[in-house]
């Protein structure tokens, strides 16, 4: 049997189940968004249900006036409005939607495909910019900043959609955005919320409905449309999970609107690769003229590793909050972790410091987006200097317990001289052997994290020690190998730094009971180098693997925890991290 449905099977999927569905039980396809059921209303009239879902939006807009339509679906909302008097454009980064909504819209539309922060229009261009299940694809940031450039004085964004309500563990990251959080932010962009009214009742039975169709034209579906039983069953499991999240009150649908106030004093965004020299030159205002240079931002940031806030004022970097991505073993279980780095405001604004501060603005937006359930990274860590660890204690966005583990302490020994160990050997691991050095270090992660599997660590694959240490553009470092001298058993690598009359030991690769004789090598090597001191950084709660003999141990950092965003319990963290200088981005 053959169905016009199979017109929408060139949609993204799962777009095309939902299309293909409507439009084999509907008859017809308007709509790719939920609807708003009546009470007691059947599940199996979907058609009804979306169209009272954008009556209802359409009863909320200000009388007809200038609209952009973000995420323009089929383009029967776009043609409804125009037929109404409205002066409509509506854009989609989605050609194809695109496409089918130019067949669809005979009135004057504009239809463009693009993303909105692509999307280009004078100031002032729309009276009311509306997303009918389209906000939760955007950054809460780059949506609001983008409608306080596109609005008039006054004008207003509404939203219908998805948003968790809260979260848990459970919650992946990338997931819907959190509603407190997302008001927060369209705050911090100049928006005021005037109106919000929970639609979860209403809305929740369109899941129902989804899974009640998807299974009753299981055949069609994956006949028609190409695709295999794999595709339908996590498609299932997803809106099963959605179903559950509704009933437990974690994800909800939402009305919102917010109105355009004044321009914020400050613009609060996201850093990308096309900002760099903005943060380079506030770099050199703040710190050390001339260190950031654009190799080191480049790897220190590039490549996706950076996830960080910025704070403008007439077109110029005045904050900067950065963070650096990094995989972990959470114990055992790969994670993300995100290291706290390179904190600073333009000597010019440093008079505020309070909660009306740039600084303030961009760390609690940064700290909402990246850290937390389900949000870019499970947790952070970092090595804050004094002055901003009282001031963020003080503002309630980090904490800091005398626990274990919530230390980085610095451990030094004497070097010592003589002839080299009978039971073990030591040598540099030369950079030109690639293959070889990967497979060391590879057996070595894999013997490290099996010891600290219930732990936490930073991954120390031959890929990181890589990037880490063997590309950085300032430091030079050399990769030590510790091995037994008879039987050749490699014991670990040592990654040292040589300053002057200090070797410091950055970073270890392999089983932590083996440091002992690792140090002792390293103290006897620096020794024949004429060197003075082996130093060390570790997080207090393993500096029981290290000798003990001739030690002198110092304190350096506290290690905060985040108490601004919803987050794990520091206790769970407490006593687990094993952290070296290797997991700074500035030793």
């Amino acid at each position: 049997m053959s169905y016009p449905a199979k017109n929408y099977a060139n949609l993204d999927f799962p777009l095309n189940v939902f299309a293909y569905c409507l439009c084999v039980q509907e008859n017809k396809v308007d709509y790719l968004h939920y609807g708003l059921f009546a009470e007691n209303e059947s599940i199996h009239d979907a058609k009804s249900a979306q169209q009272r879902a954008t009556d209802f939006l359409l009863a909320k807009l200000p009388k007809p006036c200038r609209i952009l339509e973000v995420g323009v679906g089929l383009g029967t909302t776009a043609s409804q409005l125009a037929k109404l008097g409205y002066k409509i454009t509506g854009i989609s980064p989605d050609a194809k939607q695109i496409a089918i909504a130019k067949n669809n819209v005979t009135e004057p539309v504009k239809l463009k495909c693009t993303t909105l922060e692509e999307f280009t229009a004078p100031t002032n261009s729309f009276d009311a910019i509306l997303l009918q299940e389209s906000a939760q694809y955007l950054n809460v940031l780059s949506l609001f900043n983008k409608a306080h450039d596109l609005l008039t004085p006054n004008g207003v964004v509404l939203i219908t959609d998805e948003i968790a309500l809260r979260r848990d563990a459970t919650d992946i990251p990338s997931g819907l955005p959190l509603l407190d959080y997302t008001i927060a932010q369209a705050q911090r962009c100049g928006f005021n919320l005037t109106e919000q009214i929970d639609l979860s009742k209403q809305a929740a039975p369109s899941v129902d409905y989804l899974l009640w169709v998807i299974d009753k034209y299981r055949t069609n579906l994956l006949n028609d449309l190409n695709l295999t039983p794999e595709m339908l069953d996590g498609l299932q499991n997803s809106l099963q999970q959605y179903q559950q999240k509704y009933r437990d009150g974690r994800y909800g649908y939402i009305f919102l609107q917010f109105t355009k106030i004044k321009a914020p004093r400050w613009r609060v965004t996201l850093v990308t690769e096309q900002d760099s020299v903005a943060v380079r030159n506030l770099f050199d205002e703040v710190f050390d003229p001339e260190t950031m240079t654009p190799e080191f931002w480049t790897w220190k940031y590039g490549d996706g590793r950076g996830i960080s806030t910025a704070a403008w004022r007439d077109g110029k970097m005045i904050g900067h909050f950065g963070g650096i991505k990094k995989e972990i073993r959470y114990f055992g279980q790969p994670k993300f972790t995100v290291q706290l780095a390179d904190v600073m405001v333009s000597t010019q604004e440093r008079a505020i410091l309070t909660k009306r501060s740039a600084l303030f603005l961009i760390e609690t937006t940064f700290l909402e987006n990246n850290i937390g359930y389900g949000a870019n990274t499970w947790i952070g860590y970092g090595f804050p200097n004094d002055a901003h660890l009282k001031l963020a204690k003080r503002l309630g966005l980090l904490g800091v317990h005398d626990a274990i583990g919530r230390k980085i302490v610095e451990l030094g020994w004497s070097t010592i001289t003589g002839k080299p160990c009978l039971s073990t050997r030591i040598r540099h691991l030369q950079p030109a052997k690639l293959k070889e050095n990967k497979l060391i270090i590879s057996k070595l992660w894999q013997q490290m994290q099996t010891s600290l599997q219930h732990r936490i660590v930073g991954i120390r694959s031959w890929e990181y020690i890589q990037y880490r240490y063997l590309l950085h553009p300032h430091h030079k470092y050399e990769l030590l190998l510790i091995t037994r001298r008879f039987t050749g058993q490699v014991l670990g690598v040592a990654v040292i730094c040589r300053q002057t009359d200090i070797c410091h030991i950055r970073d270890f690769i392999g089983n932590p009971k083996y440091v002992p004789e690792i140090v002792r090598q390293v103290r006897r090597m620096a020794g024949n180098w004429g060197m003075q001191q082996v130093k060390v950084w570790i997080t207090d709660n393993f500096t029981h693997v290290f000798p003990k003999s001739e030690i002198e141990v110092k304190d350096m950092a506290y290690i905060p925890h985040n108490t601004w965003s919803k987050f794990l319990p520091p206790e769970t963290e407490e006593g687990h991290w094993w952290l070296m200088s290797g997991d700074t981005d500035f030793l």
